[in-house]
């Protein structure tokens, strides 16, 4: 009897602890214009990029020159992300367009090897692994993919969802273009 109730208690605070998750990103995603990008928190915009730990498969960093200097996009993805196959497909008509952008692919979270692995048999572009996912922590990346736009090593501009429909193509060939 007392298992049971133990039981139920535990169940009964999962279910409330759901509850309060649920809320509080549809509280966070609610009343954003239909068809306009959700950005990452808005504390990150006009705001230095924070430290990162970043390598490709040959285990290079990618170095704060590369990084910080002009204009750069990274392009959070997952290898196991249908959407982000589906934005990879895209951002290889487009990416040709600014070629004043540097644009690198960044895996926030998984096994390392595996997933550079997999990235250079499938993306279009220099893929590095957020070691220890300490940028995706930092700029609040929970979910993929994620688009940041830098210039001269300062957040400018994001853009989150992918770009699967025409509609949302358009709209980023027009956030590209105005970068």
């Amino acid at each position: 009897m007392k298992r049971a109730r133990n039981f139920l208690s535990l169940s009964l605070i999962v279910v409330a602890v759901l509850c309060v998750t649920v809320a509080f990103l549809y509280k966070k995603t609610a009343g954003k214009p239909a068809g306009q990008p959700l950005i990452l928190t808005p504390a990150v915009i006009n705001h230095p990029l924070p430290e990162a730990d970043l390598v490709n498969i040959s285990g290079m960093r990618l170095g704060d020159n590369r990084l910080r200097h002009g204009k750069v996009v990274l392009v959070f993805t997952l290898t196991t992300c249908k959407p982000c196959d589906q934005e990879n497909e895209f951002l290889r008509t487009v990416i040709n367009t600014r070629n004043d952008i540097s644009f690198f692919y960044v895996i926030p979270m998984g096994i390392k090897t595996e997933a550079l692995k997999e990235a250079r048999d499938k993306y279009c572009l220099e893929t590095f692994f957020d070691q220890g996912s300490i940028l995706a922590k930092k700029l609040e990346v929970y979910q993929v993919p994620i688009k940041v736009f830098l210039e001269d090593g300062i957040i400018k501009k994001t853009w989150v969802e992918a770009t699967v429909t025409d509609q949302r193509r358009s709209e980023f060939q027009n956030w590209l273009k105005g970068l």
